[in-house]
């Protein structure tokens, strides 16, 4: 697993302040005075990290020394998940992830409703109940929900129950493959292809902050299972969303729950595979109620 971590999260010394630090745009003399030793891991684990840059300017975040073992587990830049043999880990570990689609789409629909609202600024800005959010003040937001009210009662409930990890679609490379995540954000474009023997497949393509890039994959396992009606439905649903997306005015949201795969040789980024109707929503409204607007 990469060690060269991209992005920190910085709390003061109040812990007012939930800022996101990108290393390429911190100067050596910035985190010397202001952030050293308040940078931790961008994933919400314990481990600080600390900041380098080499003589030809290259930046990146590591591990604080001695404090590998504090990133949380499936945390992809845990000690245990490093190299070919960490990475099998890792994926293992969220395979091992039992939650029914219908458990899937309905925590979905939760998140996408909120999403909807702080995406929105006209709309009430109050996370999703249960959430634990980061505020992110400089670049934007960062969540790790931990699913339960905020009296605490469905977290004992649902204590060693499995849960899903919600993502700002910016802040996801190529360490998380392997990773079975919801992923958040914005919807840049949609695309339809076909492979050569005609069967279809399409991207949503999330708008990032950084220089990060990440898709919504749908490949024939999408479209091949008890919750869709087949391909020609598919095709429907794509030109739908994309329909969606050119006639609002305003920023069309997406979530997507599905493992953090490779793309192709030679393309950049990442792709968030998804293989079920129910595991994603276009702002709030699921594969079906998108098929009927």
């Amino acid at each position: 697993m990469g060690k060269r971590i991209i992005f920190a999260k910085y709390k003061d010394d109040e812990n007012k302040s939930n800022d996101t630090i990108y290393c390429v745009n911190l100067e050596k003399n910035d985190y010397d005075t202001k952030y050293k030793g308040k940078l931790t891991c961008i994933k919400g684990c314990k481990a600080r990290v600390k900041f380098t840059e080499r003589k030809n300017g290259f930046k990146f975040f590591s591990t604080w020394n001695g404090e590998g073992e504090l990133h949380d587990e499936g945390c992809p830049y845990s000690v245990q998940y490093r190299g070919k043999i960490g990475r099998k880990k890792l994926e293992a570990f969220y395979r091992a992830i039992d939650i029914d689609e219908d458990g899937i789409a309905r925590r979905l629909r939760n998140k996408a409703i909120s999403l909807k609202k702080e995406y929105n600024a006209d709309e009430s800005k109050d996370p999703v109940v249960g959430s634990n959010k980061v505020e992110n003040i400089g670049d934007g937001n960062i969540e790790v929900e931990v699913e339960g009210n905020s009296s605490g009662e469905e977290h004992k409930e649902r204590k060693g129950s499995p849960h899903i990890n919600y993502e700002d679609a910016s802040y996801i490379t190529a360490d998380d493959i392997g990773r079975t995540i919801a992923v958040y954000g914005v919807i840049d474009n949609v695309q339809f292809c076909e492979e050569t023997s005609g069967k279809g497949y399409a991207y949503i393509n999330f708008k990032t902050k950084f220089n990060t890039t990440l898709h919504v994959m749908f490949a024939e396992a999408f479209y091949s299972n008890e919750y869709s009606r087949g391909e020609e439905e598919f095709r429907r649903y794509i030109e739908k969303v994309e329909l969606i997306k050119n006639n609002s005015l305003r920023e069309v949201t997406v979530i997507a729950y599905g493992e953090i795969t490779k793309k192709k040789k030679r393309e950049k980024g990442v792709n968030i595979t998804v293989i079920s109707p129910k595991r994603i929503f276009i702002n709030e409204l699921s594969y079906d109620e998108v098929l009927r607007q």
